[in-house]
């Protein structure tokens, strides 16, 4: 056996890797080495929230756990604790324990944001709010609505106990200081233009068998994703192509919407992340028709590929359109305005232009990145958990 082999034998390796760990927790606590940060939850399929905290980790020089979204342990944990208050720190302190974690991300979740609350000043942790659910959009569902009333309560608790909060846009900033007297960091959704550039859209042109040019909706099968309005579009406007990408099987969408949609609407889900990408790349003009949302990721997605957009005209999707430039908005309410606008996109596409700069300079991951990589650094200092406790 020659010298190298001979030392990398199993205890030499134990050995290594201890002292590699030991080396990198002591140079954390002094502040020079990347911390080791909780972060999530992310869901079995593909959201937009779930494509922020993959760019984050993809991006940052910190070191992560990225924690799958699992409610029913939350729920045990919560509903055990009333009986067995210190249970109630089951989580935290087990992921900070075993898990080693300095500094907790939490995103979106309020269970997670109470599991971290309940851990006191002993694990800094961040709340980052991505939207807010309206009560008024549910009116013909009171369970919904009285779950979003509970829901946007939550999130404003959770903004207000975090060690820092940070929300996806200005309006949302603007919605959570007057309610809470709290001032959030504005943290958007970035693109990750090494995605971008991975494919192009001869991969789902060549898959689909459809030409470029077509119309593109991207979202949920969900109520407030309002797929019936894109739908509608493609039976006013027979003449061109139109693509729906959902992360839900096709029963599903024709059980929802019926088997007779019209012949010039295309269907497709649960694609790859790739493919979605190359049909960003092969259409003309990227609609989101949305009753509500808080900052589109997929709006800035279209601008990255040089494509022109249009939205509705409330506070998220018309933040991201007016700041850019990149594209159009209908009011949210007339049907007839929006036919118009996708139209108005299809004869300007070079407005395109102008989001693909927009979001090089201001929505770029590469630079978005940075404020969290700060953020995570300077929480996982062991003066500032002194501080907190």
């Amino acid at each position: 056996m020659g010298k190298g082999l001979r030392y990398w034998t199993r205890p030499n390796i134990f050995i290594h890797r201890l002292l590699l760990e030991v080396l990198q927790e002591m140079t954390a606590r002094g502040g020079f080495a990347p911390a080791r940060v909780w972060i999530g939850p992310v869901a079995r399929r593909a959201t937009g929230g779930g494509r922020y905290i993959r760019s984050i980790v993809s991006h940052s020089s910190h070191h992560f756990r990225v924690a799958p979204e699992v409610p029913e342990l939350l729920w045990g944990i919560r509903w055990v604790g009333r009986r067995f208050p210190l249970l109630r720190w089951a989580y935290p302190g087990y992921e900070r324990t075993v898990g080693r974690v300095r500094v907790a991300h939490v995103h979106r979740s309020t269970l997670y944001a109470e599991a971290f609350e309940s851990a006191g000043g002993r694990m800094p942790w961040i709340f980052t709010l991505h939207g807010i659910t309206f009560e008024e959009y549910w009116t013909h569902n009171p369970e919904m609505a009285r779950w979003a009333r509970s829901s946007m309560e939550a999130s404003l608790h959770a903004v207000k106990a975090a060690t820092v909060a940070t929300v996806v846009a200005r309006w949302l900033r603007d919605y959570v200081e007057e309610r809470t007297s709290v001032t959030p960091a504005v943290t958007p959704p970035g693109v990750d233009f090494r995605e971008i550039g991975s494919v192009t859209a001869e991969e789902f042109l060549r898959w689909s068998g459809l030409a470029p040019g077509y119309v593109l909706w991207i979202g949920r099968l969900a109520h407030e994703k309002r797929l019936e309005w894109f739908i509608r579009l493609a039976e006013r406007l027979r003449d061109l192509q139109f693509v729906a990408i959902a992360n839900d099987e096709r029963t599903r969408f024709l059980h929802l919407h019926g088997p007779r949609t019209p012949s010039n609407l295309h269907y497709f889900g649960l694609l790859p992340r790739g493919m979605v990408i190359s049909a960003l790349h092969g259409c003309s003009v990227h609609v989101n028709t949305s009753l509500y949302e808080a900052s589109p990721t997929t709006l800035a997605e279209a601008m990255a590929c040089g494509k022109p957009v249009v939205a509705p005209d409330h506070a998220g999707p018309k933040e991201v359109v007016d700041e850019s430039q990149g594209g159009f908005t209908f009011h949210s309410r007339v049907f007839d305005d929006l036919v118009e606008q996708v139209l108005r996109a299809l004869d300007h596409r070079e407005v395109g232009r102008r989001g693909l700069a927009f979001v090089r300079d201001r929505r770029d991951w590469r630079k978005l990145v940075g404020f969290f990589d700060k953020l995570y650094a300077e929480l996982a200092r062991p003066s500032l958990a002194r501080e907190l406790n």
